[in-house]
């Protein structure tokens, strides 16, 4: 990247810094304002939401399946608006705003030397994973995939080390984990997207279509001895959300990388029915047809 790349982007971080510190109430209006025109001028992705959520919810009629699209602009135009307002926050606000009920299961794995593997969604507000090293003293990564736009990729890599979080390229990830260089320590996987492979091995019943899984993390967790636990990311309004991590497995414990996803998938799936809103239902998720089901 060059110099003027360089310098636009650390303009556009610092306008970013100066937006985040503006009230959350009038950062939440104007994030209204863009949904207006996005859900009912521009119609953004209105066929693949409406789609997406009538397959996952086959018994919902029309009406519902239309108010659950509302829902859903007002909820990711609101994850804009809090990645934003990250930017102007404390660290004590932050943990106010992004409070993580059990951070002890992650610690105590680490005093047993464990690695810690977290497998999570497009649910909740996933950008505000950067404010997991406020609850921890050593750590935290999360694997991250390069974006073509070097500017756009330097201006998210600034915004998502604001706490502390150390970002890993998926292509990268592998072998660094691996190579224990920092070890025992904290990576986040976000694997609900649709993966490249048609692996029928990898394909598991969710929101009652069959669908592929990226099977990185797990296999990863096996290969390292590491634990998995799933993330849920819960709001509880707008600007607030309750983080708790669920035990999936542990070295020993005997467990296939099929069983660990079959069981990431069935602990997502409870969250996405829980909230169905708050899932990233923009996201062409079923475009690879599987043939079968595992």
């Amino acid at each position: 990247m060059n110099i003027f790349h360089r310098l636009f982007s650390a303009f556009v971080f610092g306008l970013t810094r100066l937006a985040g510190m503006l009230p959350a109430g009038l950062l939440f209006f104007k994030a209204r304002i863009l949904q207006f025109f996005a859900e009912k001028v521009l119609r953004y992705r209105f066929g693949v939401i409406t789609q997406n959520l009538a397959r996952a919810f086959p018994e919902k009629d029309y009406k519902a399946i239309k108010t659950l699209t509302h829902q859903f602009y007002s909820h990711f135009f609101g994850v804009f608006t809090e990645v934003i307002k990250s930017q102007g926050l404390g660290k004590e606000e932050a943990r106010k705003r992004f409070n993580v009920e059990n951070p002890e299961l992650i610690s105590d794995f680490h005093k047993r030397g464990i690695n810690v593997i977290a497998m999570g969604g497009h649910w909740g507000n996933w950008e505000w994973l950067i404010m997991t090293p406020l609850f921890f003293d050593f750590s935290i990564y999360t694997l991250y995939k390069p974006l073509s736009s070097k500017v756009t990729e330097n201006l998210m890599g600034r915004i998502r080390k604001r706490f502390g979080l150390k970002l890993l390229p998926m292509q990268q990830a592998g072998r660094f984990i691996l190579s224990k260089k920092d070890y025992p320590a904290l990576y986040f996987f976000i694997g609900d997207q649709s993966p490249s492979h048609k692996d029928p091995e990898y394909c598991f019943e969710f929101l009652n279509q069959p669908s592929f899984f990226f099977a990185g993390g797990a296999k990863l967790a096996r290969l390292t001895n590491s634990a998995v636990v799933y993330q849920s990311i819960r709001k509880i309004k707008p600007g607030y959300y309750t983080v708790s991590y669920l035990p999936v497995s542990q070295p020993g414990d005997g467990m296939s990388d099929k069983d660990i996803l079959r069981e990431y998938v069935r602990l997502l799936e409870a969250d996405i029915r829980l909230q169905p809103a708050h899932w990233l239902w923009s996201h062409k998720r079923w475009k690879n047809k599987p043939e079968q089901i595992q």
